[in-house]
């Protein structure tokens, strides 16, 4: 590798402060670059604030800032240093986010903190690469790149693919910075967050006292840079919040004919496995709450395996199920187990108003080792660490359910992380979104308000209504902006319910996916790892601070 000549810092004076005393010497470069306690526990920092832009605390705006400490730790190390720091950061920050994981033992909580740890890892090793370049505003957008660019990548590793902790669920209650999702999905949303956090750090490196690593530009020059830069990624921000406040106040374009829906909470406990007292005890609840709501309704949905039947073998639930939805003379989407070729399905079964078994919807992403313990056909020895006995069979594919001539796009509970889940189906031609959910399992826990904050991004990036029924909370009717019409609280038995329309056309975001942002990002890091030529040397990036070469 090129090394790279370093100037020495000015040696400081002696303890008098006068002209004659002892010089100290500079400390090396190796030194400066080197992981300290003082830097784990800027990464630490990170962390907790991070940790706090999520519910149970909520507070979104800190997400602005937690970042902060973390980037300006990574300027100040080698590859080997940010690969460690990213992996503490990690592992603190989705320990703390998945403590509810401590419901099935210590083990599964680690493993689940320590294998998202490994994606921040890779983030810290790429960012401390990128300090090659010298330039602020290229240092800034990198790091963001590849913090989006990782986001991608821990949301779609097949099987063990997660999008929880993701940067922009940060923001679901901020409507006006939530409508860019439409255009940039909730991972542009988090690249706007990790670019505002880069680019103070970038002024903090440039005004911090101390013995720093530097970029080998004129101090004032690069202060100047660094902040032009974070002014102009503000400016960037603010643009994007002033677009999404007119967003919303635009038409919504062309729709059908409104259709009158609600969302049934009846806050039961777990339901694994099947018993037929407990679906006698299950429909009666769902039934009551149901009649509850005044006024006609033109769809009712109830959510996952709220009947822990296998309602396809069941004739009798079959019956009761079909007789309530005559009686109500109105569509009924619940959800159920599916017994078929030895196989067991979680299943959203669709019943019409004249009673009739319709159509159905099989899970097709299940939860590793929750719903399905992966690879378990080639490793045997994975199923010990399985947290539930029922190991489900995937459905073939996405599709749509036809309720009497308007399309909706099923979802259950684990899938409303993907947001390529909710793509699909709008491109089939899902008119609205439906999502079945049980989050009993973490009832007590914050677990989740954590996942139905996930809900709003899936509606603004595909600008449809949601229909969200959840056994425990939270159930909802969300609007295409993104904001909440209808809600029952967590832990509470009740109904969500409002009017909404169908609409068809696709959002930008929805007809191009991510590949514009992994394309925009993989240049922008491309050109960080590189290290663009400075201004002053025309020479690769030279760090300055200590006495001694960096190779």
């Amino acid at each position: 590798m090129k090394r790279q000549r370093v100037e020495a810092a000015e040696p400081p004076a002696g303890p008098s402060g006068t002209p004659g005393a002892q010089p100290q010497p500079a400390p090396s470069l190796d030194r400066i670059l080197r992981l300290s306690w003082p830097k784990v526990a800027l990464g630490l920092v990170s962390a907790l604030a991070l940790f706090g832009a999520f519910p149970p605390l909520d507070l979104g705006a800190l997400a602005w800032f937690a970042l902060i400490p973390l980037f300006f730790a990574l300027t100040q190390l080698r590859p080997r240093g940010g690969l460690a720091l990213g992996l503490i950061f990690g592992f603190a920050f989705m320990g703390l986010y998945a403590l509810f994981m401590l419901n099935y033992g210590l083990i599964a909580w680690i493993a689940s903190a320590g294998f998202s740890a490994l994606f921040f890892g890779l983030f810290g090793l790429v960012a401390a690469m990128c300090n090659r370049t010298p330039h602020p505003a290229l240092r800034a957008l990198s790091v963001a790149s590849a913090w989006s660019l990782v986001e991608m990548l821990r949301g779609g590793v097949g099987a063990f693919g997660f999008t929880v902790g993701n940067l922009g669920y940060t923001q679901h209650s901020q409507l006006a910075i939530l409508q860019s999702a439409s255009m940039v999905g909730h991972f542009g949303v988090g690249f706007f967050i990790a670019l505002i956090n880069s680019a103070v750090a970038q002024v903090l490196l440039a005004i911090a006292p101390g013995m720093l690593a530097r970029p080998r530009m004129h101090p004032r020059q690069f202060a100047l840079l660094a902040a032009k830069t974070a002014l102009a990624c503000y400016i960037v921000v603010l643009l994007v919040y002033i677009w999404g406040a007119l967003v919303m106040r635009a038409s919504p374009g062309t729709a059908g004919e409104p259709i009158r829906v609600a969302a049934v909470q009846a806050s039961l406990g777990d339901s694994e496995g099947t018993s037929d007292q407990r679906a006698g005890e299950a429909f009666s609840t769902y039934a009551k709450l149901t009649r509850s709501v005044p006024g006609g309704l033109d769809l009712i949905v109830w959510p996952e395996t709220a009947l822990p039947v296998a309602l396809n073998t069941v004739q009798e639930y079959q019956e009761r199920v079909g007789a309530f939805a005559a009686e109500m003379s109105a569509w009924l989407v619940t959800g159920a187990y599916e017994f078929r070729d030895g196989r067991v399905f979680n299943t959203l079964y669709v019943f019409s108003p004249e009673g009739e078994l319709t159509d159905s919807y099989q899970k097709v992403i299940l939860v590793p080792f929750g719903e399905r313990v992966p690879r378990s056909d080639r490793f045997p020895w994975l199923r010990k660490f399985a947290l539930r006995a029922v190991d489900f069979s995937p459905g073939e594919d996405h599709r749509t359910l036809d309720l009497g001539g308007v399309q909706a796009g099923p979802l259950i509970c684990f899938e409303g992380l993907f947001p390529n889940a909710v793509r699909t189906n709008s491109q089939l031609g899902a008119e609205f979104i439906l999502i079945g959910t049980s989050d009993a399992w973490a009832a007590g826990t914050w677990e989740i308000e954590q996942h139905s904050a996930s809900a709003p991004l899936r509606a603004v990036e595909a600008r449809r209504y949601m229909v969200r029924a959840a056994t425990w909370g939270r159930s909802q009717i969300i609007a295409p902006n993104g904001e909440v019409l209808s809600d029952v609280p967590v832990a509470e038995a009740g109904v969500a319910s409002h009017e909404i329309t169908p609409r068809n056309e696709l959002s930008a975001y929805h007809r191009w996916g991510d590949l514009p942002l992994q394309i925009v990002c993989g240049v922008l890091l491309w050109f960080g790892l590189l290290g663009l030529p400075s201004r002053e040397s025309g020479g690769p990036a030279e760090e300055t601070g200590g006495s001694e070469e960096r190779s």
